[in-house]
């Protein structure tokens, strides 16, 4: 997993992340917690990169399909926490996106925003494989009627597609 990954040039070191994200180092206990609580087995990858860091901004924070010319500009993977306001369980997490702004909780857990303020929301999307089933990564932007599209077929394929802005031509 993540083999050709340099985790430690991975996270970008901004301080506003950082101070509004980044939660505490990730333990076993605080997954299973949080699996518990969102009702999914979260993916082995997430986990994984989450261990590295518990959220936060990337350096290669763009995804973009080519073949469809389609572009995403992370803001911020959200940690695995509640004590961070940018985090699954925070002030601004799964449950504020869901009440305040209708996104969709049949689709599974928002794991990352996007440079858009919140009207582009990262998924884990659990809709095909079930709550205990390798979910796919989605996004769902809330200003085209909350049109779901399929980034990645797993989490390990969305980060591994992940790219520097200046590398998009």
């Amino acid at each position: 997993m993540f083999d050709n990954i340099d985790f430690k040039s991975f996270w970008n070191e901004s301080e506003y992340i950082n101070k509004v994200c980044t939660g505490e180092n990730l333990t076993d206990e605080m997954v299973q917690e949080a699996e518990k609580r969102l009702g999914v087995k979260l993916p082995k990858s997430y986990i994984e990169l989450m261990k590295t860091q518990n959220g936060g901004k990337p350096n290669k924070n763009v995804w973009f399909d080519e073949k469809n010319r389609y572009r995403v500009d992370l803001e911020e993977f959200y940690s695995i926490s509640e004590k961070k306001e940018d985090s699954i369980f925070g002030k601004f997490g799964n449950e504020f996106w869901y009440d305040e702004w209708e996104y969709p909780r049949n689709v599974g857990v928002i794991i990352a925003d996007t440079i858009s303020g919140g009207h582009e929301m990262i998924y884990l999307d659990y809709r095909d494989c079930g709550k205990d089933g390798e979910p796919k990564v989605s996004i769902c932007i809330q200003e085209d009627d909350f049109e779901i599209i399929i980034l990645a077929s797993n989490f390990e394929e969305f980060i591994l597609g992940l790219r520097a802005s200046e590398e998009i031509k």
